[in-house]
């Protein structure tokens, strides 16, 4: 059932939830939401279906806010927590690294796309049927 000479550390989903600590995926995944229901909403004439494609941007973005959780893999994504911090030249502690800030940046993305997402998801719909009245 368990693969003996799996390494402990690394979980059998890893695979499956390292994409989703990629800023490149998550955007590109967004933006084809978005363009998916502009679309949709063109080609059907009902505006609604921009708001259904915000919803899944917003669950992109929570997904792009916790791309931290996912960016080692399950199990080693947290291991640093508890390391020794370092102290900077000028005096004051080190407590995290380089990778740990790029990959804490995405955080910031993840709230940017849920906002974007979360105002599509309220409001696209007025907006696009106020512009393109059918």
């Amino acid at each position: 059932m368990f693969n003996k000479n799996r390494n402990p550390d690394n979980h059998l989903l890893d695979p499956l939830v390292k994409p989703l600590a990629s800023r490149f995926f998550l955007i590109a995944v967004s933006l084809a939401a978005f363009s998916a229901g502009i679309i949709l909403s063109v080609s059907h004439k009902d505006w609604t279906w921009i708001n259904r494609f915000g919803a899944i941007v917003i669950v992109i973005g929570l997904l792009f806010t916790m791309s931290p959780l996912f960016s080692k893999g399950i199990y080693k994504s947290q291991s640093g927590a508890g390391r020794l911090a370092h102290m900077h030249t000028d005096g004051t502690l080190i407590t995290t690294i380089p990778e740990e800030r790029t990959i804490g940046n995405n955080i910031v993305f993840g709230i940017i796309v849920t906002a974007a997402g979360t105002i599509t998801n309220a409001f696209g719909d007025l907006l696009a049927s106020n512009i393109y009245s059918f």
